[in-house]
């Protein structure tokens, strides 16, 4: 493990890219064993500390809060409309909770989410659960958002889904306010408040680093206008034609915010020709989804890629 260590730590020297993990059940359909047992604590750990192990800095959760039974939204990011983890084998555990678990078994892997829908939290408590993440972590804490797609889960929350990009938008607004001041306030059309102290504050100097999801216009506008990064809803081995075009895009939004290059661009993927391909586009991060059934088949996983991948970028 040392030898595949180092590898990655002189591949991340000459590239520039990092490799995380996206931890997830197997896809619906997919002939196969069950997928990984995310909520068990031993698994949790062993892969955790074998990701440290092999190189890669990063660990990130999906989130719904709820499934209803009988959904009526179609699945954006699938042709057929369906939800490809919403199956028998699906756990979806709470992604902060996870978080803050594996915080205090590892060192120096990061912990983020891919993604949260913010416009299901109320910012100000998801602010202090995250803002207690990052000091329990040292420092590891990042949050993936999305305005979220499942309009039967925003019904059984009581929350609205009409209005949902322009409360991400607010929301992330009043996270970083209330992260960045001591005494804080803000003004928004939908949240306002005078003199709050959060009282417990990121170890992050900047605040947690927020990376935007998505691929619709309004997400590009959003990750070149708040985000630290944008992550695309699908894989770098798909719709490749669109990658340089959102990029720009996202580069555009930035530049006329006055934050050029404040946004890094990430990435899922599964091969050596998927990071080559995220590295020329200058992305930072490529996020590999693993979903094995045991932990030792999880580690021979990982082992795979530090090898074929992360060692060869």
């Amino acid at each position: 493990m040392a030898r595949l260590r180092l590898e990655a730590d002189e591949a991340w020297e000459a590239t520039g890219m990092k490799f995380g993990l996206y931890l997830i059940g197997s896809a619906t359909g997919v002939a196969g064993p069950p997928a990984a047992p995310i909520a068990d604590p031993e698994f949790l750990a062993g892969f955790a500390r074998h990701a440290e192990e092999v190189g890669c800095d990063s660990l990130f959760f999906a989130d719904h809060i709820v499934f209803p039974a009988a959904k009526r939204a179609p699945y954006p990011y699938a042709g057929s409309g369906a939800y490809p983890w919403d199956n028998e084998h699906t756990q979806l555990p709470e992604p902060l909770a996870l978080m803050a678990f594996l915080a205090g078994v590892t060192n120096s892997l990061r912990f983020g989410t891919a993604v949260l829908v913010l416009p299901q939290r109320h910012p100000m408590l998801l602010a202090k659960q995250l803002a207690t993440v990052d000091v329990l972590s040292g420092g590891r804490t990042e949050l993936g958002i999305g305005a979220g797609w499942l309009a039967d889960e925003f019904d059984a929350l009581g929350y609205s889904f009409a209005n949902r990009g322009a409360r991400t938008d607010e929301y992330i607004d009043v996270m970083r306010e209330l992260w960045a001041n001591p005494v804080a306030s803000f003004a928004g059309p939908t949240i306002a408040f005078e003199g709050v102290q959060l009282t417990t504050h990121p170890r992050q100097p900047g605040g947690i680093p927020i990376i935007v999801g998505g691929h619709s216009p309004p997400a590009l506008r959003r990750a070149g206008q708040r985000g630290d990064a944008f992550l695309p809803a699908f894989s770098a081995s798909q719709n490749r034609d669109r990658w340089p075009e959102m990029w720009a895009e996202v580069q555009r939004w930035a530049a006329d915010a006055g934050r050029a290059e404040a946004c890094e661009l990430q990435g899922f993927g599964a091969t050596l020709d998927d990071a080559r391909f995220l590295a020329d586009l200058g992305a930072t991060r490529m996020i590999y989804s693993t979903h094995d059934p045991d932990l030792d088949s999880a580690k021979a996983t990982l082992d795979r890629f530090a090898t074929e991948v992360i060692s060869r970028t």
